[in-house]
């Protein structure tokens, strides 16, 4: 007996591995070039054209300016350049592809805290976003805006301004990233260390290569080998592999001898080193490539998606940009426990239709039995993607959350020992969790709530009736 389960448990593993577990969205070889998505948003290229489309792969604004960038602060940078000189003009468009800062500059970037740097007669200045220059051109060059901080090049140091433009760090350093954490990362006399806000060494330049803090943790490079270390300059992972990216869900790939794998913070492996290649986890999954063909797994190593892509990119607002066999487009990670989603089960208790955590949820009391329910989503259309289910039925199944309200006509059934409505997470929008706005409707009076989910969890509202009706 034992033999035969071992052998179940084994076909079953075997099926699961072996599963799809992603669907296409849509093809992109229409495109010349197609990238990620940001802000619901990807840009795309045909000829020398682009423009934007959806993440139903819909156009949004139709290919036409050679120069644009990602949404930031809701306006994008977007311009035209002349292919036979060579000279480019650049603003800024809004939503709908109409330019609210004439194309009037070299080269613009994105919008930070409200300010963006671009560029006039080869020297960099600070714009609002009423096309005002604030901060003159005088710069050779310059970086974005962090918590009120902008590295700048002058006369072939940098230093950090304010928004005021006044220097808060004096221009005598060889270059400057942006401030991340506090400090900034800074290049002294060919080496790598942090200064302060304040000006003052943070942590000694003795790295050959050094990057931005995140999460605490900073990689820099000593003699060729790459570790981390902590905000007080000290290594919590000695510089023992060839190459280390940052960490995200407390995992960071990681190169040694040849393969990459993932480590943890005390920097012992948590997925061994068997990967051609990797990269950091995004939404909970993370390409890695085998015999040549990219695929992606779940934080726990085990496979999410099996190698089978030429290419593949990190996924980003519930779509990962992949190409097989010439088909380009984007694809859906669809995980095992959406198979849950298959047939009604009228009465079923909550736990017995999902595998999934289930909040303690809340209780709402009304008056009537008759009610309504509309939803919509939270603050932010960001294409969550949602199911919901009422006593074993299910009322919406891979609902898209608009701005507009979904009615949808309920009754409490006095026979059900408890009148729930489960709130489950299909994909994942651009901001996890996903978040659902719901006003209950009992014809007497009407109550908000707000309903959040993931992919591992579900949310949950109990009914009840007043005790005198």
């Amino acid at each position: 007996m034992n033999k035969i389960k071992s052998l179940l448990g084994l076909l079953l593993l075997c099926y699961t591995l072996n599963a799809q577990n992603f669907e296409w969205a849509f093809t992109t070889n229409q495109y010349d070039r197609c990238n990620d998505f940001s802000d619901g948003l990807a840009i795309v290229k045909k000829g020398f054209d682009r423009g934007y489309i959806n993440r139903e792969g819909q156009i949004h604004i139709e290919p036409q300016f050679n120069i644009i960038d990602a949404y930031s602060e809701e306006i994008a940078s977007a311009g035209y350049t002349n292919f036979q000189t060579m000279e480019s003009k650049s603003g800024f468009i809004n939503r709908q592809g109409q330019f609210v800062i004439p194309a009037s500059f070299e080269v613009t970037s994105p919008f930070q805290e409200g300010l963006a740097c671009v560029r006039m007669n080869k020297l960099w200045g600070f714009i609002n976003k009423a096309g005002d220059m604030v901060i003159p051109a005088k710069f050779s060059s310059a970086s974005t805006f962090s918590d009120g901080l902008a590295p700048v090049e002058l006369d072939g140091k940098w230093g950090v301004i304010n928004r005021q433009g006044n220097f808060i760090i004096q221009p005598k350093l060889e270059y400057l990233l942006a401030e991340s954490e506090g400090v900034f990362c800074a290049k002294i006399r060919d080496k790598w260390g942090y200064i302060g806000k304040d000006g003052r060494l943070a942590i000694s330049p003795v790295y050959d290569y050094a990057s931005s803090f995140s999460d605490g943790l900073a990689r820099v490079e000593q003699n060729g080998k790459y570790g981390f270390i902590n905000r007080e300059g000290v290594y919590v992972i000695e510089p023992r592999f060839s190459n280390v990216q940052s960490f995200s869900y407390n995992l960071a790939p990681v190169e040694i001898n040849g393969k990459w794998g993932f480590i943890d913070r005390k920097g012992n492996f948590a997925i061994p080193p068997e990967f051609q290649s990797a990269g950091g986890f995004y939404e909970e999954l993370a390409r890695i490539k085998v015999d040549g063909k990219w695929g992606y797994i779940r934080t726990d190593g085990t496979i999410a998606i099996e190698p089978q892509f030429d290419t593949a990119y990190d996924f980003k607002e519930g779509l990962a940009r992949v190409e097989q066999n010439g088909k380009r487009g984007f694809i859906r990670y669809t995980p095992p426990t959406n198979k849950e989603l298959i047939v009604d089960q009228p009465k079923a208790k909550p736990a017995e239709l999902t595998r999934r955590e289930i909040k303690e949820g809340r209780v709402i009391t009304l008056k009537q039995a008759d009610f309504t329910i509309k939803v919509f989503d939270h603050n932010k259309i960001d294409g969550d993607i949602v199911s919901m289910n009422y006593n074993g039925e299910w009322l919406l199944k891979g609902y898209t959350l608009k701005a507009r309200p979904q009615a949808i006509e309920v009754k409490i059934d006095p026979n059900v020992g408890e009148n729930y409505l489960l709130f489950y997470a299909d994909d994942l929008g651009k901001n996890p969790p996903n978040t659902a706005a719901l006003i209950i409707d009992d014809g007497t009076s009407t109550q908000e709530v707000v309903l959040n989910a993931d992919l591992n969890q579900c949310d949950i509202i109990y009914f009840q009736l007043e005790k005198n009706n």
